[in-house]
């Protein structure tokens, strides 16, 4: 099982020659409010016209890029048995609890908490106006779609996620890491 993450960036040098500008471990990031999920933040660009040329730092917040911008993210998946119903789950928890749970998820998510709390019927349920390239590395995911429409996707598998109301969940009984990339896009069809 694949434990870190890594990124080398490439860059310039003040005479315009590539190098690596940075180069190692991204740090990973869990919330309680998505128990038996671990993020890693990879890289992002700035909403609008994509450009290449200047160092720029990445951009990671929101969590969702708008129209033009870029996320490069990884998740790994718990089991569903393994992350249990506890807390931020659809678990007991007090009201006090949970939103010390959604103000700690939103500070390191900005824009997450929002797309899943928008279906109070189920929250794993999510719709973003992104276009999504996805690549199963360890384990599988499924895939649910409205009415319950699902696909299994095991380790070697992309998904392409084209804005639609979706949630991944782990029903198997090991890991699974995913690793996305979200291209921020103008909803033009049916509006949800």
């Amino acid at each position: 099982m694949i434990e870190n993450i890594r990124r080398a960036i490439a860059g310039y040098t003040s005479t315009g020659k590539s190098t690596f500008v940075d180069s190692g471990i991204v740090p990973p990031v869990t919330a309680d409010l998505y128990p038996g999920a671990t993020y890693w933040l990879v890289w992002g660009t700035e909403d609008g016209e994509m450009t290449v040329g200047a160092n720029d730092e990445p951009v990671q917040k929101p969590f969702f890029p708008g129209p033009g911008g870029s996320r490069l993210i990884a998740v790994r998946f718990a089991p569903n048995k393994a992350a249990g119903q506890g807390a931020g789950a659809g678990g007991e928890t007090s009201p006090e609890a949970l939103e010390a749970m959604r103000a700690d998820a939103e500070e390191k998510f900005p824009g997450l908490f929002e797309k899943h709390a928008a279906d109070p019927a189920d929250a794993a349920f999510h719709t973003t106006d992104t276009i999504d390239y996805g690549f199963v590395v360890e384990g599988q995911i499924s895939l649910v779609l409205d009415d319950g429409d699902e696909q299994v996707l095991p380790a070697g598998s992309f998904v392409m996620q084209r804005g639609t109301r979706h949630a991944w969940i782990n029903r198997s009984d090991e890991p699974a890491l995913v690793v996305y990339v979200l291209l921020g896009a103008k909803r033009v069809g049916p509006q949800i």
